[in-house]
């Protein structure tokens, strides 16, 4: 199950024919020694690719099944899918040169978003099976929408332009189609992250245009989250308790990451001293992932947050930069690493002393999550 942590961006680059898939160029500045990192809890493995330059991974199931994207040798991008033991496949595309995987659920369904055409600025919502293949979403009545993630109830969340062109989130359903979960009385929302329970969490426009995190469920609708005391926020992972994590300006103007319940309402998880913090996921052990900063060069860096041990970078492959997107119940983590020959490559984390239980182990937060 996957999120984006910047969706707006992927329609806008697509719609100018710019390849959102591939990464930038990593910079060849490498971490201060004085940063805290995890150091020998995990096995760090690359994925592989397509035979092309580049790959990258961005959701992972509780089969250790991972959806991402990957370069053929043409130079085209697909989405694809890597299971241990079989490599990594590729889901082909609804016709168009650049198809992306962003989630995935425990049945091996994979949502993301794909080109209908060669050159086409058009992209599509897909969810693929290995029954059905590929298959576009539909929109909610504009040109262009992507899919985040989907869960074990086949529903689906992510964003959709609509006839004036822009932004909302919506939640797919089997039968059902594409419905808007609307926004916080601005203009533009987008759904990154959604439980087995149907609670969907993302960013808002509010009224004066602000961005604001948010949690949609279909007793309350789009509730506000709040920010850590910044005028921005944007919620970018949910438990299947209902625990919500992303990253919120705070007033002396850095980006730090969050945790949200709502017991206890927004709370920072801290930072490594770098001015952006943007946590991507969480598990019900509260186990969050996600992605630094460090600084003014072009360096970004995986994070995991612990209760017990704060927040920590990942290693890498041997390279400077490094992304972590998603994790399981079992404590796998993905995303994506350059090595030490900068190139670029899809990451999968486990860690070296088991797999963690699967059963959820804060009622609290079970209890939140039933709640009206």
């Amino acid at each position: 199950m996957k999120r984006m942590v910047l969706g707006a961006w992927v329609l806008i680059g697509l719609a100018a024919c710019d390849d959102p898939t591939r990464p930038s160029e990593p910079s060849t500045r490498t971490p201060a020694a004085a940063v805290p990192v995890v150091q020998q809890q995990f096995i760090v493995r690359r994925l592989g690719t397509l035979s092309g330059t580049f790959s990258g991974a961005n959701g992972i199931n509780e089969l250790g099944e991972v959806a991402g994207f990957a370069e053929l040798p043409s130079g085209e991008v697909r989405a694809v899918l890597w299971r241990a033991g079989e490599g990594m496949r590729s889901l082909g595309s609804l016709g168009g040169a650049v198809s992306r995987a962003r989630g995935i659920n425990d049945r091996s369904e994979v949502v993301g978003f794909s080109q209908i055409r060669p050159g086409s600025d058009v992209i599509r919502a897909f969810l693929w099976s290995q029954a059905g293949g590929m298959h576009s979403l539909g929109t909610l009545g504009g040109k262009n929408s992507f899919a985040s993630v989907i869960n074990n109830r086949r529903e689906v969340s992510g964003a959709s332009e609509i006839r004036n062109g822009n932004l909302q989130a919506f939640l797919w359903r089997p039968g059902h189609g594409m419905q808007s979960l609307r926004t916080l009385g601005g203009e533009n929302s987008e759904a990154f992250d959604l439980n087995d329970a149907t609670q969907v969490v993302g960013g808002s426009e509010t009224a004066d245009g602000t961005m604001h995190a948010f949690l949609w469920t279909a007793a309350r609708g789009m509730e506000d989250l709040g920010t850590l005391g910044g005028p921005t926020s944007r919620a970018g992972g949910i438990s299947q308790t209902g625990v919500v994590v992303g990253s919120s300006e705070t007033a002396a103007g850095t980006v730090e990451a969050f945790l949200w319940t709502r017991a206890g309402g927004m709370r920072s998880l801290g930072s490594l001293g770098d001015p952006g913090v943007f946590a991507t996921g969480i598990n019900t052990h509260r186990r969050v992932v996600g992605i630094t900063f460090p600084g003014t060069d072009v360096v970004d860096l995986p994070f995991l947050w612990t209760p017990g041990g704060g927040i920590r970078h990942l290693p890498t492959l041997g390279g400077p930069n490094g992304q972590a997107q998603d994790l399981n119940e079992f404590g796998q983590i993905v995303g994506t690493t350059w090595t030490a020959g900068n190139a670029i490559r899809a990451t999968l984390w486990t860690p070296t002393d088991g797999p963690l239980a699967v059963a959820p182990r804060d009622e609290g937060a079970a209890a939140e999550a039933a709640a009206p």
